[in-house]
């Protein structure tokens, strides 16, 4: 038996990876039938790791191949904790309906789904958008079952929580996996919980000085050129980097373009400037007038 199935919003292809290697372990055959995504680079991707095209806009697909499973990761932006959580009253937030009209268009309908989304999911709304969602997924005679799983619990180097909706047709899924979101610390989670063989040799802490190899490739080293500029910051004490990001952003332990000189030299005057800008960027007094607000150094 060879499962069909689609990959929606599939990006450039984490989810469906993730379904076939598990299919593979359980020496399940699987074919992709159908493929959308409208991100012209994640297509570009997306063809390099399976070499398929994905087709594009889901609204402007009608032409249904017969389809076993649906994998949906369907846009976040309207529901995630750093957007506007505007929900259903974005656009981005009604392509969850593009889902569900596929999964009702279907004849006969797919045996089961797996949707996938951020955590402000569950929360949106006071939890009504999530019970919208199961709602118009039962009516289809779905049974439904969802988790928050954090993927720093099954060997992937993030820590991202994320809900997986699972709906299987005329039955209810029966799962084994428990909502899991991990700690903030996902080391410190795998070294009390998961893997302590991993730290069960060492009589102390394994420190990043004491792995770190002595015959390194000459491509990972900074150029002449680069180590010049962090001297105009550090002079040659370079212990001094330690801990430091070299990164454009307010806050923290940073150390910026402007002041390496990397798009071109700024005097220290400009310097003062831009550190002065970054750092009260975020400051609501300068959102009341489009412009004409003037920073101080204060």
């Amino acid at each position: 038996m060879t499962i069909k199935f689609y990959d929606l919003f599939s990006g450039i292809g984490g989810i469906r990876l993730g379904f076939e290697e598990a299919c593979d372990e359980l020496g399940i055959e699987h074919e992709c039938v159908l493929s959308s995504e409208i991100d012209t680079k994640a297509c570009d991707i997306y063809r390099l790791n399976f070499n398929e095209e994905p087709k594009g806009d889901i609204s402007d697909i009608h032409d249904l191949p017969r389809c076993d499973f649906v994998l949906a990761g369907f846009p976040c932006q309207s529901f995630s904790y750093a957007g506007a959580h505007k929900g259903f009253g974005d656009t981005r937030g009604t392509l969850f309906f593009e889902v569900e009209r596929i999964l009702n268009e279907l004849t006969p309908k797919p045996r089961g789904f797996l949707l996938e989304n951020v955590r402000g999911l569950v929360t949106h709304n006071k939890g009504r958008t999530l019970n919208t969602i199961i709602t118009h997924l039962e009516s289809l005679g779905y049974g439904i079952t969802w988790l928050l799983l954090n993927s720093c619990n099954f060997g992937v180097p993030q820590n991202r929580m994320r809900i997986y909706i699972l709906g299987l047709l005329d039955r209810k899924p029966a799962l084994t996996l428990m909502s899991d979101r991990g700690p903030a610390d996902s080391h410190i989670f795998k070294r009390k919980k998961l893997q302590r063989e991993l730290f069960s040799t060492f009589s102390e802490p394994r420190l990043v000085r004491d792995i770190l190899e002595t015959n390194i490739d000459p491509k990972y080293r900074c150029s002449d050129e680069f180590v010049d500029m962090l001297s105009k910051v550090v002079g040659r004490n370079y212990k001094k980097l330690h801990g430091v990001r070299l990164i454009d952003y307010r806050g923290g332990n940073s150390i910026h373009s402007w002041e390496l000189g990397i798009k071109g030299e700024c005097s220290q005057e400009e310097i003062n400037f831009m550190n002065t800008l970054i750092a009260n960027r975020r400051k609501k007094v300068f959102g009341i007038h489009q412009d004409g607000k003037m920073l101080t150094l204060d």
